[in-house]
């Protein structure tokens, strides 16, 4: 069988060969030649040839020398980011073949960035595991540029948040919007009755308030809301994690912004009433994924159901 991978025209190019590619992938990630050899049980030498073919096969220098290091050029970072691909799919290949279950049951990797609310991330994947119940979910939380640095790295198959990539975003990444609620202003039913002075469908002028912290795209839009409107509330608290802040506004600490979708699930978890609808301000959530020529049935799932929303 030949060892080589994809040649487009057989007669006008070479075949890139896989084990020269392999060699080059683990000379990047070991970080020099040396460890490199010593993984794959070859001589220096060896791997020193080997990345040289490669070189002159591609037309392209991958490393340079730097001192007493090897770093990769330009041509090398573009060339390791589509190796992780191919032996990342090896892996899972491999994976697969040795564990006849997972015929029945494939994989769904999801990045949760930390300022999505777990209650929406539950409302966004529910509908991946009724369309596909056999589907394994792997769900990681971070911060956002951490999953979508998982994401290029193909670590991870898509990655809720609550931003896009934006101008700047990350090459051969794409975003889309999967859901946009308006957002609320929610109190404990207990927390209201103390609230003399509160009105249904008021939020009182010297309310405790929980707020996203400074670090949230949705801190800046609520503290403009709260200057049209006239109100100076007293700020008890602040957080990056948006399930603490429900979960102290939930229990009567203060009142609290969250998504109008949530009001039935807030009602029936922590008696939470919604107050006030603030329709001029949406919470919108991004489904972040690498295009593929075979698109995940997953991912198709979750934006199907975001469509039907």
């Amino acid at each position: 069988m030949n060892t080589s991978i994809f040649s487009m025209n057989h007669m006008a190019k070479p075949e890139l060969n896989y084990k020269h590619l392999h060699y080059f992938w683990t000379v990047a990630k070991e970080g020099g030649i040396a460890r490199a050899a010593e993984r794959l049980g070859l001589s220096p030498q060896t791997i020193s040839g080997q990345l040289g073919k490669l070189e002159r096969e591609m037309g392209r220098a991958l490393f340079r020398q730097s001192g007493r290091r090897l770093e990769l050029t330009e041509a090398g970072r573009e060339a390791l980011r589509y190796a992780d691909e191919i032996f990342l799919l090896g892996e899972q290949l491999q994976e697969f073949l040795a564990n006849p279950q997972l015929a029945q049951a494939s994989r769904l990797t999801v990045g949760i960035a930390d300022s999505v609310p777990k209650l929406v991330a539950y409302k966004l994947l529910a509908p991946v595991l009724q369309a596909s119940p056999s589907v394994r979910l792997v769900c990681h939380e971070g911060e956002f540029e951490e999953l979508i640095s998982a994401l290029s790295r193909h670590k991870l198959d898509v990655v809720l948040s609550d931003r896009d990539l934006g101008q700047g975003g990350q090459r051969r990444l794409v975003g889309r919007r999967v859901a946009s609620w308006p957002i609320g202003i929610y109190a404990n039913r207990t927390l209201l009755a103390r609230q003399l002075e509160a009105e249904r469908g008021v939020v009182p002028q010297r309310a405790p308030m929980l707020l996203p912290s400074k670090r949230s795209f949705l801190r800046s839009r609520l503290d403009a809301w709260l200057d049209a409107q006239g109100l100076n509330p007293i700020v008890v608290g602040e957080f990056d994690d948006s399930a603490l802040l429900t979960t102290f506004g939930g229990n009567g600490v203060g009142y609290f912004p969250a998504a109008t979708m949530l009001a039935e699930t807030l009602a029936r978890q922590y008696d939470a009433e919604l107050v006030v609808v603030l329709p001029e301000l949406h919470e919108d959530y991004y489904a972040i994924s690498t295009p593929s020529r075979l698109p995940s049935p997953h991912i198709t799932a979750l934006l199907r159901a975001a469509e039907v929303a």
